[in-house]
C-alpha cells in the first residue's frame, strides 16, 4: 500500500469517527432535552396534584359533615357567626355563574370579531398595530380594571338606575369582559392565521365572496383554536379575583338580578380567610369553595380539550 493510499485510509477513518462522535453528541443533546422537558412536566402535573389534594385535605371535614355537600353548595346560607353556623355558599356560585356568563357573553363575540378582523381584513399596518394593543391590554393588572370600573361605572349605574349604590354584578361583568377580550381576541386571531392559505383559495376559486369564505371555511378551521381562545377567557373570568372584588358589591344575600350586589367565590375567599381561624369550619368551607372552583374549572377545561379533539378528527 502506498503512502498516499494509507494517508486516505487515515483521513476516511477520521471523517468516520467525527461523524459518528457529532451524530453521538447529537444523540445525547436529544436525550437529555427529552427527559428535561419530560420532568418539567412531571413536576407541573406533581404539583397540581399536592396543590389538589393539600385544598381536598383541609375541606375534607367541611364536606362530610353535617349537610355535606349539598349543604355547602344549595341549602344553607354564609352565617358564619351564627349558631350552629351556617357554611353556605350558594350565593357565591351564583354571583361567579352570573358574573363570568356576563362577560363570556359580550367578550367572545367581541373577540371573535376582533380576531377575525386581524386575520383576514385589516391591513398590515393596522394589524401590527393592534397585536402591541392586544398585548398591552392583556398585561394590564387587574386592580386598574377595577379601579377604573369604580370610578366610571359605579357612578354611572347609581344615576343611571337609582341605586344605592352602583356596584353590581353587572358592573363586575362588564368589566371582567374588558379584561378577557384581548385574551380572546389574539388567541382566536392566532387560530385564523394559521390555516392553510391553500384552503382560501380553494374557497375563493369557488367564486365565494371574502365573507362566506370567512364564516363557512376559515371559521369551521380554525374552531379548535377558537375554542381554546373561550377557554383561556373562561379561565381567566372564573379566577379573577380583585376587579370582580371592587365592583360586585361584596354581599351575601342571594342575587337575584345583574343588577344586585354579589360576591364571586374569589371575592369569598379573600375576604373571609384572613378572619378565619386555623383548623376552624370556617377556614374548612373556604377550602372547600376553593375545590369546588378548581373542579369547575378542571372539569370545564377538560370538556373543551375534548371537543376540538373530536373536531381536529373530523367527528363533529
Amino acid at each position: 500500500m502506498t503512502v498516499s493510499g494509507a494517508a486516505g485510509n487515515f483521513s476516511a477513518r477520521v471523517s468516520s469517527w467525527r461523524s459518528s462522535l457529532a451524530v453521538s453528541e447529537e444523540s445525547l443533546q436529544e436525550t437529555v432535552a427529552r427527559f428535561s422537558f419530560l420532568f418539567l412536566l412531571i413536576a407541573a402535573l406533581g404539583t397540581l396534584v399536592v396543590v389538589l389534594l393539600m385544598v381536598a385535605r383541609e375541606a375534607y371535614p367541611v364536606l362530610f359533615s353535617r349537610s355535606g355537600l349539598w349543604g355547602l353548595l344549595i341549602t344553607e346560607s354564609w352565617e358564619p357567626l351564627s349558631e350552629p353556623a351556617q357554611l353556605g355558599v350558594r350565593h357565591a356560585w351564583i354571583s361567579t355563574l352570573a358574573v363570568t356568563t356576563i362577560a363570556l357573553s359580550l367578550a367572545v363575540p367581541l373577540g371573535f370579531g376582533i380576531g377575525i378582523f386581524i386575520a383576514e381584513i385589516a391591513p398590515a399596518a393596522i394589524k401590527e398595530a393592534l397585536q402591541p394593543c392586544l398585548e398591552l391590554l392583556a398585561g394590564i393588572p387587574s386592580v386598574v380594571y377595577g379601579f377604573f370600573g369604580y370610578v366610571t361605572l359605579v357612578p354611572w349605574f347609581e344615576t343611571s338606575f337609582e341605586m344605592a349604590t352602583g356596584e353590581s354584578l353587572l358592573a363586575a361583568g362588564l368589566i371582567l369582559a374588558v379584561m378577557i377580550v384581548p385574551f380572546v381576541a389574539s388567541t382566536s386571531a392566532e387560530a385564523l392565521g394559521a390555516v392553510p392559505g391553500d384552503v382560501k383559495e380553494a374557497a375563493l376559486a369557488l367564486g365565494v365572496n371574502r365573507c362566506w369564505m370567512t364564516t363557512r371555511v376559515l371559521v369551521r378551521h380554525a374552531a379548535p383554536g377558537m375554542f381554546a381562545a373561550v377557554a383561556l377567557g373562561l379561565g381567566r373570568a372564573l379566577g379573577e379575583t380583585l376587579a370582580v372584588l371592587m365592583l360586585a358589591g361584596n354581599s351575601v344575600a342571594l342575587p337575584a338580578s345583574p343588577l344586585d350586589r354579589g360576591q364571586p367565590i374569589t371575592a369569598l375567599i379573600i375576604t373571609e380567610l384572613g378572619e378565619a381561624g386555623v383548623g376552624s369550619p370556617k377556614q374548612e368551607a373556604l377550602f372547600a369553595a376553593a375545590l369546588v372552583l378548581m373542579v369547575v374549572i378542571v372539569a370545564v377545561n377538560t370538556l373543551i380539550g375534548r371537543l376540538k379533539r373530536r373536531m381536529l378528527h373530523g367527528r363533529v
